[in-house]
């Protein structure tokens, strides 16, 4: 996916960069920060997750795990 902007509703694969008490904080193959509110994984894991939201401008996006 490098070089292309994510949408709503594209399912990736991202890293587990963070574990934090609000939830996870990933990046995407493509290198883009995102954050999975209340989600559960280990930091370095690979997850599954559906973008809920883009911001082109900050170059970051939200997500939900996938399953």
């Amino acid at each position: 996916m490098s070089g292309t902007l994510l949408k709503a509703g594209d399912e990736v694969d991202a890293a587990v960069t963070s574990a934090k008490p609000f939830g996870l904080l990933i990046e995407s193959d493509s290198g883009v920060p995102g954050l999975v509110r209340g989600g559960r994984a280990a930091v370095g894991a690979t997850v599954r997750v559906r973008v809920t939201e883009y911001d082109a401008v900050e170059s970051r996006f939200s997500a939900m795990l996938v399953g």
